[in-house]
Parts: structure tokens; C-alpha cells; sequence
């Protein structure tokens, strides 16, 4: 008995081996078919094991998968043209479905793709709708105004073209103006800087945010010209694709323009905008006439010379200042938390921009409006960023003041440094204290000219952005003090000023 067991144990062993050596001809017949069929897929079977991972390429028109393909990972997927059927035309390859974002075939693909086929109708249509351009500027826009009903100077007119839609308009623009195309009095119809032919993504600040961006954040775009030169420049204004962004004409490019729109009512997604450059013409010489505008005055763009809303424009021309009192009756029945402005909690207020009458343009704080409770303002706005600030007027005492650095401070408004006087009934008073400015050369006048004192003052009613009245001595002369403690005191009514020593 023990004997056929024995025998039955040796069968059973010499099996299992067997089956071992078969499962490792089996592995390494595995492992050699992997080395011939990773090669450079000549059909020789020949190449090499590199072990490249491999990623999946899927091509598709909708939910119908055109063909799928393995790249090796790190690669770039080969553009190509697939047939499409009559009637139909093929617009190129996207990244998604919704075929808003065309595929970059130099990106390099790290994992398995979905590329989507542009694959539309391209039967002829007639289209009978209304186009007119929308916007703003110093150039022909600014006859809109934004008025999204449309001005007839700016309706596009339709070209005597066989088989096509083709609309035409030719104006004037300087840097700075622009526009976009609508319809039928809706902006759901806008279309902008997307749909200009060679427009792209770039790097740049976001005016609207004041934040820089690259063209991987798609915050900005541009077109530019055969010479490389930036013609139109627009940027992400309210969240949207940039197909709908202004067309905003870029600095240095003034000139009258021919723009083109071609439409297709039965594909619309593949409408798209031509320009020409007709003639170069000479830039603004007055680029900005700044105002106030906003519940002040009913917002209201039109103004007479030297109106009491009009900023004044400093000496080099890099700022404009002027001074704005809100009172209760000019607050709009919105909340501050509603125009995006830091008074919350506040029921109600008055809004305002300041307003350029030369180009069109509006410009707050972060594209929002200023929102005020009434009081006086100094506003300040500043050319080169297009930046507006505001600060509350309160009455100081100026002159010649040193602040913490040793720097002359002279006849100017530095918070913490020159006094603010506290008002009372009638009166603005402050105790301060008066020293020996005279070494400084800032000051050198007072000793030079045998001034009867070592300090120089004024009282003045203004902020760190302008000073809106100023209160002199007798004959609008300075008050000139020796060292030591003083009361100064404003008589507010009849503009007094009158500056005692301390005991």
C-alpha cells in the first residue's frame, strides 16, 4: 500500500514540474513579444523594450469616436483632417465637447486624451439680422455710449457677396476705444475680441483687477499685426469666454479701421471677425477731460466748461484732482455691500466715477463704483494705471514740518505729522508745538528773509490728496512762530485763524 503511494506522489511531482517549465516558457515567450512589439511599429517586429509608459488619444466628433491611439507619454498627438460629409465642414480640433478652447497640439500629453472635432454645416443661409457695434471712445464709438439699441452710424452694412454673409463697417479709433458687435438690442448677442481672426491668449495686467496674469490664466488676450505689434488687447472683464471681451485698441495703433464680420446662420459657433488697417492717423493731443459723475448728477455725460465737476489736471499731467461734496440727497436707494464698496453695514449711499469725456471711459475702484456718506472729498485720479483715490476732508495745520525721517513736509498734508484740528462749535482748534526748522535747507528761507520766527504755518481745509481751501494770517501771509507750545484756532464761518501761545 505504502509502495503505490509512494508512486502516485512521484507522478504528481514529475506533473508539477512540467507545468513549472511550461509557465516559465510561457513568461519568457511574453516578455520577447513585448520587445518586438514596442519598436518603431514598422511591422518588422525588430525594436527595442524601452519601456515607455503609453497614453491614450481618443479623437471624436460629439459622442462618435473617430479613431483612438497610443502615443508614448511626454509626447504630442499629430494633427490631422478627418472626411466629413457633404455639406459639412471640418473647423479644426478642441479640448472639450463644447469645442470653446482649440486643442494646442504643442502641449505635451502626460495622460490619456479626449480631443473633439469642429465638424459643422457649412450650407449657405441667409442671414437678415441687424449688426452694430457697442462701446465707447474718443474716435467714432463714442457716438454709442453703450447704447446696446444701437446707433445708426455704427450699424454694420451687409456686402453684395454670393453665398455669403459678410458685414462691413469702417471707423475711426484712437488707444484706448472699444467696442463689440450686438444685435437685435440684446448684449446676448456680443461678440468681441475672441472672434477676431489670430487672436490669442497673453500675458498682462487685468485692469479690471489690477492683477498680472499669464496666458495659461486666460485673463487677457491680443491680436497682433504681420509686424508682431499688439493692434487689440482686451481682458476678462465679468467672468466670461473671451469671445465676448472688447476689442480695445492698443497704444499706438490710432487709425481708421474696416472690420469685417462673416456669419453663418446655420453654424453661428463659427462666425469670426476680419480687420483692416484703411489709414494711420495722428494720436489725441487731449487724451483726458476728467469729471465726476455718478448720483451726483444723475450720471449725465454732459458737461459745460469749467463745470464745478470737472477735475483739475496737475502740471506734468500724470494726475487729475478735484473735490466732491456728497450730500444725503444725492444717495441711491442701493446698499454699499451692492456696489462692491468697503461701507457695509450702511443702508444707502451715493455712488460716483470719475468720467473722461474725451474717450468715454469710467473708472472706480476695481471697475466698482465709489460709494460716500455726504461729507467732503478730495479725489485724486492718476493716468498712468488709471487708479482713483478718495480721502475725507478735515481742516490741518501746515507748514514747514519735519516728519519721523527727517524730511520737510512743506505746506502739505501728512497724516500723523502735520496737526488735524478738532471741530467744535464753529471753531476748528489743536494745540502743537512749534520748532527750529531753519537749519534745514528746505527751510532756509525763513532765516534768509528775516522771518520774524523759526516756523512757518497756515491753517488749510483739505486731506493728503489736495488741499480745497487754505486760511493765511493777515494779507494771506504765513504765520511765523518761535519755538514753543501754541493754540491754533480756526473761526469757521468767517475763515479767522488766530494762533496763541500756551502758558
Amino acid at each position: 500500500m505504502k509502495k503505490r503511494f509512494a508512486i502516485i506522489i512521484a507522478v504528481v511531482l514529475v506533473l508539477v514540474l512540467s507545468l513549472s517549465f511550461a509557465l516559465v516558457g510561457c513568461d519568457k515567450n511574453k516578455n520577447d513579444n513585448n520587445q518586438t512589439n514596442t519598436g518603431d511599429n514598422t511591422g518588422d517586429n525588430t525594436g527595442d523594450n524601452t519601456g515607455a509608459a503609453k497614453v491614450t488619444i481618443s479623437w471624436y466628433n460629439g459622442s462618435t469616436e473617430l479613431k483612438v491611439e497610443e502615443i508614448e507619454k511626454g509626447g504630442k498627438a499629430t494633427n490631422w483632417t478627418p472626411e466629413v460629409p457633404e455639406g459639412k465642414a471640418f473647423g479644426g480640433w478642441y479640448k472639450e465637447a463644447s469645442k470653446t478652447q482649440a486643442f494646442d497640439f504643442d502641449a505635451v500629453i502626460e495622460e490619456d486624451t479626449d480631443i473633439f472635432a469642429d465638424i459643422y454645416d457649412n450650407t449657405y443661409a441667409e442671414d437678415t439680422t441687424v449688426y452694430y457695434l457697442v462701446g465707447t471712445g474718443a474716435g467714432d464709438m463714442g457716438a454709442s455710449g453703450w447704447n446696446v439699441a444701437g446707433v445708426e452710424a455704427l450699424t454694420m452694412t451687409k456686402q453684395d457677396v454670393e453665398n455669403e454673409n459678410v458685414y462691413a463697417i469702417t471707423i475711426t479709433m484712437y488707444a484706448g476705444d472699444r467696442f463689440q458687435i450686438c444685435h437685435d438690442g440684446s448684449w446676448d448677442g456680443q461678440f468681441g475680441i475672441g472672434g477676431i481672426v489670430g487672436a490669442e491668449y497673453c500675458d498682462g495686467t487685468n485692469p479690471g483687477d489690477g492683477v498680472d496674469y499669464t496666458a495659461a490664466d486666460q485673463k487677457c488676450a491680443r491680436v497682433l499685426n504681420g509686424e508682431g505689434d499688439v493692434v487689440f488687447e482686451g481682458y476678462d472683464e465679468f467672468n466670461k469666454t473671451f469671445d465676448v471681451w472688447n476689442i480695445i485698441l492698443a497704444a499706438g495703433q490710432d487709425g481708421k479701421y474696416t472690420f469685417k464680420l462673416h456669419t453663418f446662420p446655420n453654424a453661428p459657433a463659427q462666425k469670426y471677425i476680419e480687420y483692416e488697417l484703411v489709414e494711420k492717423v495722428a494720436a489725441l493731443t487731449e487724451t483726458h477731460k476728467m469729471y465726476f459723475i455718478g448720483t451726483v448728477n444723475d450720471w449725465a455725460t454732459d458737461y459745460e466748461e469749467g463745470s464745478a465737476l470737472e477735475l483739475t489736471k496737475s502740471e506734468d499731467g500724470k494726475t487729475f484732482s478735484g473735490f466732491l461734496t456728497i450730500t444725503e440727497e444725492n444717495y441711491a436707494a442701493w446698499t454699499a455691500e451692492d456696489a462692491g464698496n468697503e461701507l457695509e453695514g450702511k443702508p444707502v449711499c451715493a455712488a460716483f466715477k470719475v468720467y473722461n469725456a474725451v474717450d468715454g471711459q469710467y473708472y472706480g475702484i476695481n471697475g466698482n463704483n465709489i460709494c460716500l456718506l455726504a461729507g467732503d472729498y478730495a479725489v485724486k485720479y492718476t493716468v498712468e494705471d488709471n487708479t482713483v483715490e478718495y480721502a475725507p476732508l478735515a481742516y490741518y495745520v501746515v507748514g514747514t514740518f519735519i516728519d519721523g525721517d527727517g524730511n520737510a513736509v512743506n505746506f502739505s498734508v501728512m497724516e500723523g505729522v502735520t496737526p488735524t484740528m478738532n471741530v467744535g462749535e464753529g471753531v476748528a482748534s489743536v494745540d502743537m508745538t512749534a520748532v527750529d526748522v531753519t537749519g534745514k535747507s528746505d527751510f532756509s528761507w525763513i532765516a534768509s528773509e528775516g522771518k520774524p520766527g523759526v516756523m512757518a504755518i497756515k491753517v488749510v481745509y483739505g486731506s493728503e490728496l489736495g488741499i480745497k481751501s487754505w486760511f493765511s494770517a493777515e494779507g494771506g501771509d504765513n504765520f511765523y512762530l518761535a519755538e514753543g507750545e501754541y493754540t491754533v484756532t480756526l473761526d469757521i464761518a468767517t475763515g479767522e485763524v488766530t494762533v496763541s501761545a500756551l502758558e
